[in-house]
């Protein structure tokens, strides 16, 4: 079977799951769903959270209110990061140099962080690099409140899946430093032999934007919808 022809195939299997037929239109109540996979991110906004809350504990030092400004920019960027990096794109992100706003961009576009949200926070980043100079408590205060909702909201966002396992074996399984899907036709995870994967198809490749498109804005818009019974 030909590459594309195979991804297609995981596409239909996939959508059958969720209850829906290959045109997205729903057509029974879904399955229980394949098990979805993730990887944990290395980097820890937190740190720098908590720096930012042990430097407001005197605000009334001017020290402290940049200490705590900085920190709060540095737990802002780092959970950004944090956040390309779980969607699979941080190695174009970090070897095209992407900035704060074209990061910001690229997690707005695929819509798992409410654009409100977003705004704000670029609203704050622009006064953290332009405005505060020096920083008022008051403003430092906002900003660590900014910092404390955008870290908790961040954490309990849901990041949609790029490693399936299906009912038949099939899987796929994403390498978050390469960028590359590799398909199997059995669980690599559960063998007790190194499985080679059937193919591979990388970021650039024909066919890697579609099915990265399915599995980070269709798939989880089946499952929403899928309980209800509508159509996409």
């Amino acid at each position: 079977m030909e590459k594309l022809e195979t991804v297609a195939e995981f596409k239909r299997k996939l959508c059958s799951f969720y209850g829906y037929d290959q045109s997205l239109r729903f057509v029974r109540v879904a399955k229980s769903p394949p098990v979805a996979t993730g990887l944990k991110a290395s980097l820890e906004p937190r740190d720098f959270l908590d720096f930012a809350i042990e430097d407001s504990a005197a605000l009334g030092k001017e020290r402290n209110r940049v200490n705590c400004l900085g920190n709060s920019k540095r737990a802002i960027d780092s959970q950004i990061d944090r956040l390309v990096y779980r969607l699979g794109f941080f190695p174009l992100a970090r070897k095209e140099r992407w900035n704060i706003p074209r990061k910001l961009k690229f997690i707005s576009e695929i819509g798992v962080v409410a654009p409100r949200i977003l705004r704000r926070l670029n609203t704050l980043r622009n006064r953290l690099e332009h405005e505060f100079a020096p920083p008022s408590k008051a403003q430092v205060e906002d900003a660590l409140d900014v910092t404390m909702l955008f870290i908790s909201y961040a954490e309990l966002v849901q990041i949609p899946s790029l490693n399936w396992g299906l009912a038949d074996k099939f899987t796929v399984r994403y390498d978050y430093n390469e960028m590359v899907f590799r398909f199997f036709d059995k669980d690599p995870d559960f063998s007790e032999n190194d499985v080679s994967p059937l193919f591979s198809m990388a970021y650039g490749e024909v066919g890697f934007q579609d099915f990265y498109d399915f599995l980070v804005r269709i798939v989880p818009l089946m499952l929403r919808k899928s309980r209800l019974g509508e159509d996409l």
